[in-house]
């Protein structure tokens, strides 16, 4: 089997929901639909890979600027770097995590906290706590060697059995909400840790893919956003016209129908059909998505 063969049927073996058992019928579709193309080109077999999957998921902040940029992608008929995969926090969402820290540090010291927590008491009921979410925050931007070593400073040498408790271990709240800063709920979830030091209690905190039971109160659009792209695929793949506006400017950005377009548009189809019905499934919502087969 030559490697581009290999490579064709083991990318579906972990597609970003459920593995094996998403090997179905409409995947078995797509490689037929390869093979019958003959030699993909590398720049195909490379946008393929750079597809939803495990490391770029709806819950990632710039996850829709990426999926715009594989839609463009196969359009230019190249790949390249794409955005919005695991880790990659935008600097806007950079400078919303300073704000965090400074007012967290700010609230540790007596100072007030202001926006969303202006209702917060002035007075903290557990500075060390606090200090160590201002601190871990501020850490984020200075990369994942500072913020480890943040983390496990406060773990060990706080007198705060709360701050001990918010750091120490990779479970931990603290922990599990600065790791992943790349989550469009991070802000929420800071939210979360402050009422809860506040409270004296630990929070609930909601990362990667559980967040997207979030998204239908915090972020609508992304989720209806995703949809909508889902039915311009759908609408490319069978030949339709598109319909309205937002359809059209993708199918302009996907250009003219050939062989290799069709199977790249149709495994991307698949691959963020597999999102939408895992979103769905956490949600108890029911949405119509076409079949390929």
């Amino acid at each position: 089997m030559k490697v581009t063969d290999k490579r064709l049927m083991e990318w579906w073996e972990a597609p970003g929901i459920a593995g094996r058992e998403d090997f179905d019928e409409e995947i078995l579709y797509l490689n037929s639909l390869a093979e019958q193309t003959g030699d993909l080109p590398r720049w195909a077999l490379a946008v393929r890979d750079l597809m939803p999957r495990w490391g770029f998921e709806p819950c990632a902040h710039r996850f829709p600027d990426g999926l715009e940029q594989v839609i463009g992608m196969i359009g230019m008929g190249r790949a390249y770097p794409r955005v919005g995969g695991c880790g990659d926090v935008p600097l806007r969402v950079q400078r919303s995590l300073e704000y965090w820290g400074r007012s967290l540090v700010r609230w540790a010291h007596g100072g007030k906290l202001n926006g969303p927590l202006a209702d917060m008491p002035a007075r903290c009921p557990d500075p060390e706590a606090a200090l160590a979410a201002g601190e871990g925050v501020l850490a984020v931007g200075q990369g994942r060697a500072a913020l480890d070593a943040t983390l496990e400073r406060w773990a060990e040498q706080t007198q705060s059995s709360l701050a001990r408790a918010l750091a120490d271990g990779d479970d931990a709240p603290l922990t599990a909400v600065l790791r992943h800063p790349c989550c469009f709920n991070v802000s929420a979830n800071l939210e979360r840790l402050t009422r809860s030091i506040a409270a004296e209690e630990l929070p609930t905190i909601v990362v990667c893919r559980g967040a997207l039971r979030e998204a239908p109160h915090l972020d609508p659009g992304r989720l209806v956003w995703m949809r909508g792209v889902l039915r311009a695929l759908g609408r490319w793949v069978d030949g339709r016209p598109p319909g309205d506006g937002f359809c059209a400017a993708v199918h302009a950005k996907l250009g003219a129908p050939d062989p290799v377009r069709r199977w790249l548009v149709a495994s991307l189809y698949k691959s963020l059909k597999l999102w939408a019905q895992y979103t769905d499934s956490m949600q108890g919502a029911r949405h119509r998505y076409r079949a390929l087969v």
